[in-house]
């Protein structure tokens, strides 16, 4: 991105109808609390302003990357080009048994709406981290569900700016994975079909899952959630990882969790290249022992030059 223009993008992505920063601390906006300087960081307040932003830098030819809640994100020293945040596309509205979500709401404030409007059928989301958009994108699940289960349309703009929606029956809902993760676009909302349910049940399932959460998982420290796809439904990459000692293997502030060997998280002061290193000893030590190559569920930015 040029010097000399910073300005007036700035001006442009501004009248788009955005909150504009510059030199943008990346780490403010990802779980694991990773991340240097963004040169440009902006934030659309609606899909009509997103679509003409996104147009703008593919007119320009600008790199770009598009962020939600952060949640499984590892993000370089610095970013020399514009993030683009969908943290203020958060509507939220019920419609009888039907919740429309927009895709910056967190995952937690649907939950809670969902409480207060005495819905249920996504209590196995409970604590997730994350925004709406991505847990869609990524079909997240959680304690025997996955959000696909409950989606009735995925709202998506496509790559020509124009936004369709797309019934679940052919979002290609899999294990951790859609049709929107290879596809040219971004998923802006999505429609959710529940039931009534009891209030105090509710709550009472909410308070399990959370339970469950804060036993198995690393919550005391920042993480991007689970490092590795399972590979197949009978390998737990976790165990797997604890038994090849793997377990508290630290590379600068980053660690492989004693509480659960399939997170990597911060303990202080960690960057990119420190997960970097764990997640290839991982791989290698696991492919070494067992043959299975392991991807990973989390998403690892580059540096633009």
């Amino acid at each position: 991105m040029a010097e000399r223009n910073l300005t007036d993008y700035f001006n442009s992505l501004y009248l788009a109808g955005a909150d504009v920063r510059l030199e943008e601390p990346l780490e403010w906006h990802t779980t694991i609390r990773i991340g240097g300087p963004a040169r440009v960081f902006v934030s659309p307040y609606s899909v009509e302003s997103l679509s003409e932003i996104l147009s703008l830098l593919k007119r320009e030819k600008l790199p770009y990357k598009v962020i939600g809640g952060g949640s499984n994100v590892i993000c370089p020293d610095k970013y020399e080009g514009v993030v683009v945040s969908t943290r203020n596309l958060n509507l939220l509205r019920s419609d009888g048994d039907k919740v429309f979500v927009q895709a910056g709401t967190s995952i937690n404030s649907l939950i809670w709406h969902c409480l207060a409007e005495g819905l249920t059928g996504i209590e196995f989301l409970t604590g997730l981290p994350g925004s709406v958009g991505g847990a869609v994108l990524m079909n997240a699940g959680a304690f025997g569900g996955e959000i696909g289960d409950r989606v009735t349309r995925v709202s998506y703009l496509d790559g020509r700016g124009k936004v369709i929606d797309v019934d679940s029956r052919n979002a290609g809902f899999s294990y951790r994975n859609s049709i929107f993760k290879s596809a040219d676009g971004i998923v802006v909302g999505a429609e959710f079909l529940l039931k009534r349910g009891e209030r105090s049940e509710i709550e009472s399932k909410m308070k399990e899952i959370l339970a469950k959460r804060i036993q198995k998982q690393p919550l005391e420290y920042p993480s991007a959630g689970s490092v590795f796809v399972r590979p197949k439904s009978d390998f737990y990459v976790g165990s797997t990882i604890e038994r090849l000692g793997l377990k508290s293997l630290r590379v600068g502030g980053a660690e492989v969790s004693e509480k659960h060997a399939g997170f990597i998280v911060n303990r202080g002061g960690a960057c990119q290249k420190d997960i970097l290193t764990l997640v290839e000893i991982i791989r290698k030590k696991v492919e070494g022992a067992t043959g299975v190559i392991l991807n990973t569920e989390i998403e690892i930015w580059k540096e633009v030059e």
